[in-house]
């Protein structure tokens, strides 16, 4: 494998918490399954995406029905309207991308992944800006290949992975989105520093070349199950996982020491 600038051995150093550390009572993406991920040690992986009066916010689905319960499309949505929201009938709201950097205030890395969706023209630019003066650590991530590239186009230095995996021909994608996914074929337009690959989709020939030959490091996303790890364990440099539980009785094998915390293991 390639060696990791320092300042980034974080992505596979320490487990990465999808969305937060979430359970059946703790939101994903809330503001306290940011904290639970910080109690436990963990790094945290999220989503940004726009709304229609572009104010970035962070949320991982395209319709807001999953976790809001509101059927509706959020980048045909203002922030006013969003705000009223509440994620899984919890008093917790979707935050903005501003007030997540503020509230995590550089306590531990975060793995931002970029939405390419309808109305994301120009997310690249707002992300930067709003990161520009934040101090902590953190790398960004996308399925789209020109979302990586604009963003190494707008600032080089910036350390990105291009998210990817297999694709049944059932799902709605589209085409250009599609070849960009399977299997990391656009890898070379987007020249990413790292792959996150989900963790179902290997063994993956194409995956396992830019491990082997290109000492490409690999995420492996999203760690679920003992059987996800086991998989981790043979195919994969990091790793990012959900659930709390998960955490306690899974993930701290994969790295040298145990990287959570008590408090992690009194809500197992």
């Amino acid at each position: 494998m390639q060696k990791i600038p320092q300042e980034y051995e974080w992505i596979l150093s320490k487990p990465i918490a999808h969305r937060g550390l979430h359970d059946d009572v703790i939101p994903e993406n809330s503001s306290v399954a940011f904290e639970a991920a910080i109690a436990a040690g963990c790094s945290i992986e999220i989503d940004v995406q726009l709304t229609k009066d572009r104010v970035a916010v962070v949320f991982h689905d395209d319709i807001l029905q999953r976790v809001t319960g509101f059927k509706k499309r959020l980048t045909r949505m203002k922030f006013a309207e969003v705000q009223k929201l509440r994620l899984n009938g919890t008093e917790y709201g979707i935050p903005t991308f501003k007030d997540f950097l503020e509230q995590i205030d550089g306590r531990t890395p975060i793995l931002i992944e970029i939405k390419k969706n309808r109305g994301s023209k120009g997310i690249e630019q707002i992300v930067l800006d709003i990161l520009k003066d934040y101090k902590g650590e953190f790398a960004i991530q996308s399925f789209h290949p020109y979302a990586i590239r604009n963003v190494h186009k707008i600032d080089p230095s910036i350390y990105c992975g291009l998210l990817s995996s297999k694709m049944t021909e059932q799902e709605k994608v589209w085409r250009i989105q599609k070849a960009a996914v399977k299997n990391a074929r656009l890898f070379f337009m987007a020249k990413p520093d790292f792959i996150s690959f989900e963790i179902n989709s290997f063994p993956n020939r194409r995956i396992a070349g830019f491990r082997e030959e290109l000492k490409m490091p690999i995420l492996g996303w999203t760690i679920k199950t003992k059987e996800d790890i086991e998989r981790a364990r043979e195919f994969c440099d990091g790793i990012i996982f959900e659930n709390i539980g998960n955490l306690v009785r899974n993930i701290g094998g994969f790295f040298a020491q145990e990287p959570f915390g008590g408090e992690a293991e009194e809500r197992s």
